[in-house]
């Protein structure tokens, strides 16, 4: 009798299960005793945990539990795996999967490659090419990728970099770890904008498990060399240190960067670092010199730029009913040589008592603080306290919410000659007039929403010391009515405007623009703005000041932006904006220009952007970018150049500009320094 059967089935099989697996969707059904083997035919479907197997024909060996798949083979979880393959074998006993001529997506990737094997951690590919875009514009090929999932580690065998399937670089061998190793990380190198060549080299040093460290090499050929060190270490989940260090031996005086300063540093350096133990946080930075972060971070604008350099020391306990804060603060000011314009706060005490609800509808929270202030050798002390009472009432359909602040200031300094008391106390109240649409039809809607506040302190000005926001007294009587206004067509915003009137019921205010003291109750009507085409393919944005004393704007700012140009394979965006404003004598306290343009066809992107200060009369910063871009890479340059106030001159700087998936680079090139 034959051992071999053929089952016609239906176009939807009734489930047959085997362990875990669960088949359906085929037309029939095979079945070899002698081969233990199990065939489904036609448009089947295999279900094992959260995977889904289509193909053509699928064979079960129901002894040594393994799943053969053929034909239009597909896998997916429905997430961040869909496979496609010619052949596909997997072992249900440890779960190890073969892929034969396969292509498709795995988590963030896209492949393809001749053969795929994988056991969930060890992934192996032969003649493999992986992308992040699903095109490949952009690809790495290698004849093997072995990848281990346990220590992150993946080895490339003769691996080529294509862009649109041109080879750019090859290597008969190539290692990566996306978890940590010890190794030579990418060097930054090039030009400045003193034209002296830059070769900075870094070093990843694994320590052990919990601690790791980064040792760079700086050279610049301008007579300036330098070592960074950076340590980073984990002592447990509750306590972690790190520590960043530079030095620099400088011996570019007197040309170079030190041009039109008053001093010279020939040895240079940064201590920093931070860190917590528990609710302990602690930080320090402290350079050589004001210009350390100008000089040494040329790449980096978030430090280039730094106004001062902080350290602290900070003790927080927080819960649901407090907060207690003690932290002392050193800033050191990078606008100046002079140590002595440095501020010290040595200790901060502050005490926060959240909301509590004294009865329905009203609350109390509370505001304390101590803090020592010292400068110039002479020592502060301030205490406040701030009580601040909360009403919130519904009149008809208006609510209101009440604030009642009464607050008492100490100061005591014998250097300065500061012993005194402040008090008062301040109210706030807020109320909605009324919030609806005055407009509503099928295509237009205007939503408009109408407030005011009241602010009343009816103490006069203090002589105080001013270290922050909380020095200034400043008597006022004043309420503010407030307009926003929301203007759309067919679900989309046309218009945004809002406005501001305050009137201070007392007599006096300062004009905005330069400080001025003024006469009047009616203080500057203000104005912001935004406008846009229904194709959104032009947009204005604002703000005005018009002063009723004077009769006469005396700030005001616009900016456009207009695409021109918009369609599949091409746009032009062109942007302009002005500002100027007036002081009391009608006199020019600040008139900037700024102007740009974005242009992109098919993949050519170019851009320009120039700002220009009518009172230096110089053009302050001026930057173009031309790059050739696709979703998975970008080749361009990248022109800058800005105005040196302490030199007087400009300095410029041209980089080349290379990203490949979504990793960017940016190599200087050439620079220099001009009148």
């Amino acid at each position: 009798m034959s051992k071999h059967f053929r089952v016609s089935a239906l176009a939807l099989l009734p489930l047959s299960v085997f362990g875990n697996l669960l088949f359906t969707n085929s037309t029939s059904v095979e079945y070899d005793r002698k081969k233990n083997l199990v065939s489904f035919v036609g448009n089947v479907e295999v279900r094992y945990r959260e995977f889904v197997l289509q193909a053509d024909r699928v064979s079960y060996n129901t002894k040594k539990q393994i799943i053969t798949a053929e034909g239009n083979v597909f896998l997916t979880n429905y997430k961040d795996i869909y496979l496609h393959a010619k052949r596909a074998e997997y072992n249900l006993k440890n779960n190890h999967l073969k892929l034969f001529s396969v292509w498709g997506q795995l988590k963030e990737g896209f492949f393809k490659a001749k053969y795929f094997e994988t056991d969930g951690k060890v992934f192996l590919f032969k003649n493999v090419c992986g992308s992040k875009c699903e095109n490949y514009e952009a690809q790495v090929c290698a004849r093997d990728f072995l990848y281990n999932a346990t220590d992150g580690k993946g080895v490339l065998h003769s691996a080529i970099l294509k862009l649109e399937d041109h080879p750019v670089f090859y290597t008969p061998y190539y290692s990566f770890l996306s978890k940590r190793k010890s190794g030579f990380l990418t060097p930054t190198f090039g030009f400045d904008s003193y034209r002296e060549f830059i070769y900075q080299q870094p070093y990843y040093w694994v320590i052990d498990k919990h601690s790791d460290m980064t040792i760079t090499a700086d050279y610049r050929s301008g007579n300036m060399e330098g070592l960074g060190v950076e340590f980073r270490k984990y002592f447990s989940y509750k306590t972690y240190f790190e520590t960043a260090n530079w030095y620099y031996y400088d011996d570019a005086y007197p040309g170079k960067w030190w041009k039109g300063r008053s001093y010279h540093k020939r040895n240079r350096y940064l201590l920093s670092g931070s860190g917590y133990i528990g609710k302990l946080k602690f930080g320090w930075e402290y350079p050589s010199d004001k210009d350390f972060y100008y000089d040494i971070f040329f790449n980096e604008e978030e430090k280039h730029y730094k106004s001062f350099a902080k350290s602290y020391i900070d003790y927080q306990v927080e819960n649901k009913d407090l907060i207690l804060d003690i932290r002392g603060d050193y800033f050191y000011n990078l606008n100046t040589q002079n140590r002595s314009e440095d501020l010290a706060r040595l200790p901060d005490i502050y005490f926060y008592l959240k909301p509590v609800e004294l009865r329905k509808g009203i609350y109390l929270d509370l505001t304390s603080e101590l803090t020592d202030f010292y400068r110039y050798n002479k020592s502060l002390w301030r205490f406040r306290l701030e009580p601040k009472f909360k009403l919130r009432k519904v009149f008809g359909k208006t609510p209101i919410t009440l604030y009642f602040k009464p607050y008492y200031v100490y100061y005591s300094s014998r250097r300065y000659g500061n012993d005194r008391n402040v008090y008062g106390y301040k109210l706030k109240a807020t109320g909605l007039l009324y919030s609806f649409d005055l407009i509503r039809s099928e295509d237009w809607t205007l939503f408009s929403t109408w407030e005011w506040t009241y602010t009343f302190h009816p103490f006069e000005e203090e002589k105080t010391p001013n270290f922050d926001t909380f020095d200034i007294f400043v008597k006022e009587n004043q309420i503010t009515l407030r307009s926003l206004n929301d203007l759309s067509y067919k679900g989309s915003q046309i218009a945004e405007v809002m406005f501001e009137q305050p009137y201070n019921f007392y007599n006096g205010y300062s004009l905005p623009t330069d400080g001025t003291p003024m006469n009047g109750h009616l203080l500057p009507f203000k104005v912001y703005y935004t406008l846009n085409t229904p194709e959104e393919d032009i947009k204005f944005n604002g703000k005005l000041y018009y002063d009723h004393q004077l009769s006469k704007i005396i700030y005001h700012s616009t900016g456009i932006r207009w695409t021109a140009i918009r369609t599949l394979l091409s746009s032009l965006t062109l942007s302009a904006s002005y500002s100027k404003g007036t002081g009391y004598g009608g006199e020019t306290t600040s008139e900037q220009y700024s102007f740009g343009a974005k242009l992109k066809y098919h993949h050519l992107e170019t851009s320009f952007k120039n700002y220009y200060d009518a009172l230096l009369e110089k053009n302050t910063r001026t930057s173009a970018q031309i790059a050739y871009a696709k979703k998975c890479w970008k080749l361009g340059f990248y022109y800058e150049r800005e105005y040196d106030k302490d030199s007087g001159n400009y300095r410029w700087r041209v980089m080349l500009l290379f990203s490949l998936f979504d990793n960017p680079l940016r190599i200087p090139i050439y620079g220099g320094e001009n009148g």
